[in-house]
């Protein structure tokens, strides 16, 4: 059992939460609740027949059960009730505790990356950086992190005319980019390596709803002296796990 205590639980209601928890993995009939849960089968039927009349359960054309839309009643108000802000910041207060690094949570707004949320690291040099503020799409850590579940095909038209707000300084085309989002991809996490300010690295992961879609980012941001190349790997790791984390408060099943 779960959170609670025992002597003060509902024997009808918490067969009831036993079935809905095990129609929330596949479908089932009477009997395959009968023999998985140990329950009567009297019980299972009246339980099955109360909940398919609220709409919590529906009957399929073979027989079996399923959830039904009467549940999304219950998922959308809890979804809408979670504060991301909050919900973040103990990960990333947890990601920066003893270090020199900075943390930050960003959103993609009018398709640019815009911080909502900021922990200051214990390092003595701390970042002009504020809440509300915009960073470049193309050049930042949060940004490469917050495109990579978008096809390269919408990124393409997110791109300014010209590549005019791709960095010079590096000579960084689409194709430069669209590699650094593929490596998003494949490794989890981003690295912007000096891009925007010399002198200072970032690496930022994506964070996922409870659909898998990218709706935000997470990055931490370092002087290079630092964040040494070495390092990328290692932090990346950390940072991409700590993403994992809040992604997984926010209802993201990882596989």
């Amino acid at each position: 059992m779960a959170k609670g205590t025992k002597e003060y639980t509902v024997p009808a209601l918490e067969k009831s939460i036993q079935i809905l928890n095990s129609l929330a993995n596949e479908e089932l009939s009477i009997g395959d609740l009968h023999s998985r849960l140990n329950l009567p089968k009297t019980t299972t039927f009246v339980i099955l027949n109360t909940l398919e009349q609220f709409d919590i359960i529906c009957k399929t054309p073979n027989g079996k059960y399923r959830l039904a839309h009467g549940v999304l009643r219950w998922g959308n108000s809890y979804l809408n009730s979670m504060d991301m802000v909050q919900i973040a910041r103990p990960h990333l207060e947890r990601l920066v505790h003893e270090t020199p690094y900075t943390s930050h949570l960003a959103v993609l707004i009018n398709n640019n990356p815009i911080y909502c949320d900021k922990v200051e690291g214990n390092g003595f040099v701390r970042f002009a950086t504020s809440i509300g503020q915009s960073q470049p799409l193309f050049q930042s850590s949060v940004g490469k992190a917050l495109v990579s579940g978008m096809s390269n095909e919408e990124i393409k038209k997110m791109l300014p005319e010209e590549g005019s707000q791709l960095s010079d300084k590096n000579e960084r085309s689409l194709d430069k980019f669209l590699e650094d989002v593929e490596f998003v991809r494949e490794y989890g996490f981003s690295i912007e390596d000096e891009e925007f300010e010399e002198g200072v690295r970032c690496i930022g992961a994506p964070i996922r709803n409870f659909t898998g879609k990218v709706i935000a980012s997470m990055s931490i941001t370092a002087l290079s002296k630092d964040l040494p190349a070495v390092k990328f790997m290692k932090i990346g790791e950390q940072v991409k796990a700590t993403a994992l984390l809040i992604s997984q408060d926010l209802g993201y099943i990882f596989n």
